[in-house]
């Protein structure tokens, strides 16, 4: 396997086991791939339904690497390299929910089960 995404900067949607279950999004440098998992050192952004931009029905987790199984991985987007993952959160006039970078990067799009 080669290793195509490592060094890149990706946003990573995690399959959802059932309906109800929670939007996870992680945002972070590939420092690692292989045919079992992916490893991405970011932050993570959990989420159910967002209603009127409301900031704590976000869930951000810490830095840190976290390791995907390949099964559990729904949707890869390769990101800028100006994507600063550490930056703060919110909504645009859409109602999209991104990082306020300099690049302001999607995290989600409202149609991706925001509202």
């Amino acid at each position: 396997m080669t290793n195509y995404l490592k060094g890149k900067t990706i946003r990573l949607r995690c399959k959802k086991d059932y309906p109800g279950a929670h939007t996870h999004i992680i945002i972070g440098r590939v420092v690692e791939e292989n045919e079992s998992y992916i490893a991405i050192q970011g932050r993570s952004f959990h989420f159910a339904r967002i209603v009127d931009g409301m900031r704590s029905q976000v869930t951000v987790g810490q830095e840190t690497v976290r390791v995907i199984p390949w099964g559990n991985v729904e949707l890869i987007h390769w990101l800028t390299e100006r994507t600063d993952w550490n930056a703060d959160y919110g909504f645009d006039v859409k109602g999209s929910l991104i990082l306020q970078d300099n690049a302001r990067t999607m995290i989600a799009e409202r149609r991706d089960g925001l509202n």
